[in-house]
């Protein structure tokens, strides 16, 4: 999980990473301009007369002393440097310590622990959007039923209403052709007076 994260978050984090190495760049150019000189000219001022390990005299040393001070191990080395130089390093260490470390370095905390929280909250986020899914699509169906219920209504509708409508009108059609006969007409055998059909017609 955690590789997962770092691996979604390397965009952000290489962008950060550009700006710490510029931070960290200049500030060790500006302590070896400010401070390399002092601990050459006054290197008798430390035990055996031997520059220190952590120094401004070249740029490397330089870049070593800064990322110590993000690290949190700056103490030391400020001493150092007011002990070759004056009460100016108590400023550049400070500015180092706040802006390298309390604020870039910070920035990757702030960074990866937004994304550890967005990793947690995205299954939540998919199981909602799952159920809105689902809800859609419930409705849709339930729309459907309603128009197919809506339609089958008006069709039985419309069959009833035509059938009234023949049913009304086929007996005065037959009415029409059909001999009217009283006892009196039929003889026997079925036999028909002559001239009743021709009366009805």
């Amino acid at each position: 999980l955690l590789i997962s994260i770092m691996g979604r978050t390397m965009g952000a984090l290489g962008n950060l990473t550009f700006v710490l190495c510029i931070i960290i760049f200049i500030f060790a150019v500006m302590g070896m301009q400010l401070f390399g000189k002092n601990y050459i000219d006054n290197v008798d001022r430390f035990p055996d007369k031997d520059l220190p390990r952590w120094n401004f005299t070249d740029f490397m040393h330089s870049f070593m002393i800064v990322f110590r001070v993000l690290c949190g191990e700056w103490i030391e080395s400020m001493w150092d440097c007011m002990l070759v130089g004056d009460v100016s390093c108590i400023p550049f260490f400070l500015a180092t310590v706040v802006i390298g470390n309390l604020v870039v370095l910070n920035l990757f905390l702030a960074l990866l622990l937004s994304n550890f929280g967005s990793s947690s909250l995205s299954a939540p986020t998919a199981d909602n959007e799952t159920n809105k899914i689902a809800e859609a699509f419930n409705r849709i169906s339930r729309f459907s039923n309603w128009i197919k219920a809506n339609i089958a209504a008006a069709l039985k509708f419309v069959k009833n209403k035509l059938t009234s409508q023949i049913a009304s009108v086929q007996p005065a059609e037959h009415g029409e052709n059909e001999l009217e006969l009283t006892p009196d007409d039929i003889l026997a055998d079925g036999l028909l007076k002559k001239g009743v059909k021709e009366h009805n017609q």
